[in-house]
């Protein structure tokens, strides 16, 4: 009986004695996988806080696009001026054919030609783009309330308000290039004091740099070749005109006369094709 009292007890010592060694072998093991599973936990958590940063930073400079900057282009008091420079060559211009063509209105005229693309064009008549830019117009009332805004892609650099008709804003009438603005401001009908004239403006430093002198534009759009700027006028009873003006500072330095107020113009090959409204001219440019 003693014997096998002996025999359960030492049984039992020694299960006692596994579990025991079982517990003190399996401790380092569950704490050594207890560790590596904080630290991967520490891992991710700072891959995910760093991602989720990040992703923060993005989506804030996504949402809140850089606004565009607004500019009120004011001609009250402002007359005809030119800063001081050399003054810019004229191009010589010959007339090489004068065509009749049955008061065919410009867009008509400009569909039909094949051969020859304005510098800028759109599909919508307050819409149109260069190689750089995208201008749309947003108006309210005739003279007043217009607003040009101008894109860069689908980033809005600029939005640009002056006065000017809002029949005219259904053409190419304006131009950014090396952060000077090139417009017009139009008024339809008669001659009038202040009125249908192009201007530069530095869009940066919101200076206006030059005016040129009334009535030297009320053209669908204008044309910039190197230091000239191509533009016309011309209404009932008046004379019609097409202009060079000096880029740099916007004073006329020459003028052809036409039969009709040029009212649509593109240049190819050193030829400028002019529309108006009863005759289709082809100028050679020299």
């Amino acid at each position: 009986m003693k014997k096998q009292y002996r025999l359960a007890t030492f049984a039992l010592s020694a299960c006692l004695l596994m579990a025991c060694g079982a517990r003190e072998t399996n401790a380092p093991e569950n704490n050594e996988a207890e560790k590596q599973t904080e630290n991967i936990s520490n891992i991710d958590t700072k891959i995910d806080e760093a991602e989720t940063s990040g992703a923060l930073t993005e989506s804030e400079s996504w949402e809140t696009p850089i606004a565009p900057k607004e500019i009120l282009i004011d001609f009250t008091g402002i007359s005809e001026f030119h800063p001081e420079g050399t003054a810019a060559q004229p191009y010589s211009l010959e007339i090489l054919s004068e065509t009749y063509n049955n008061i065919t209105f410009a867009d008509e005229w400009y569909n039909a030609s094949e051969d020859i693309s304005l510098p800028m064009i759109g599909e919508n008549w307050d819409c149109f783009y260069d190689e750089n830019y995208t201008y749309q117009w947003e108006y309210t009332y005739q003279w007043e309330d217009g607003k040009l805004s101008i894109f860069d892609g689908e980033n809005c650099l600029y939005v640009l308000e002056y006065p000017t008709d809002k029949w005219y804003v259904n053409g190419n009438n304006a131009c950014l290039e090396n952060g000077i603005f090139y417009g017009a401001s139009v008024m339809n009908g008669y001659a009038q004091p202040d009125s249908c004239f192009m201007f530069a403006y530095d869009l940066e430093n919101e200076k206006l740099l030059w005016r040129s002198a009334d009535q030297t534009y009320n053209s669908m759009n204008f044309l910039v070749k190197g230091d000239v700027i191509f533009c016309g006028y011309g209404f009932t009873a008046e004379d019609d005109y097409l202009y060079q003006l000096d880029k740099n500072t916007g004073e006329v330095i020459d003028r052809l006369s036409l039969k009709k107020m040029p009212d649509l113009m593109a240049e190819k090959d050193d030829r400028l094709y002019v529309h108006t409204y009863s005759y289709d001219y082809v100028i050679g440019i020299f």
